[in-house]
């Protein structure tokens, strides 16, 4: 039953603060008005923030403006004229180019908080997405409404990140304190 719990340990912390945030979603989504949450998008910050430090978590967070500004800056770029060759449209062929090439420079920014290319490129995805509800920013609305979600649900996922480490570490202190005596013989 031993080895059962500390085994056990760490799936469980996951599936606790997976509730909290199942719950969380469930109280805030319907305040945003798309009919669905967006849990998923706590869990890619999550997921991509697991191994991060605060610093480089807040980096990241700051990364989504920046992306965010990006996607929106190829979005409409693309709409400066409709030529295409082959089915590429030109204009948003350009737009990606210069976008993304900008974007890059960030990494040469260290002292201002601005170098998290892994945040840039999560808010250009996360916009590119819709937010899986097909949401652009055509709209001033629209546009606040898909940072809000994007701010607001990388932090959600940034702050399951921290505490699932947290309570990792805490939890398996016992763990690596039982190991330490097992092996200079004191057991």
């Amino acid at each position: 039953m031993k080895k059962f719990w500390e085994m056990s340990k760490t799936p469980l912390i996951i599936a606790v603060i997976a509730s909290l945030l199942y719950i969380v979603d469930s109280l805030v989504s319907p305040l945003i008005g798309l009919g669905r949450g967006f849990m998923w998008v706590a869990f890619v910050a999550w997921t991509i923030s697991f191994s991060m430090t605060t610093e480089q978590k807040v980096r990241m967070w700051i990364g989504h403006f920046i992306g965010f500004g990006a996607a929106v800056g190829m979005i409409y770029f693309g709409r400066i004229f409709t030529a295409d060759v082959a089915g590429v449209a030109i204009a948003s062929l350009i737009g990606v180019f210069i976008f993304n090439g900008l974007v890059m420079y960030f990494d040469n920014l260290k002292k201002f908080w601005l170098n998290s290319i892994t945040g840039i490129f999560m808010g250009i995805f996360l916009t590119f997405s819709g937010l899986g509800v097909g949401i652009g920013p055509d709209t001033a609305g629209d546009a606040f409404t898909i940072l809000g979600v994007i701010v607001l649900y990388s932090f959600l996922g940034a702050v399951c990140a921290h505490f699932s480490v947290y309570f990792m570490k805490k939890f398996n202190k016992t763990k690596e304190a039982e190991a330490e005596v097992v092996e200079n013989g004191q057991e």
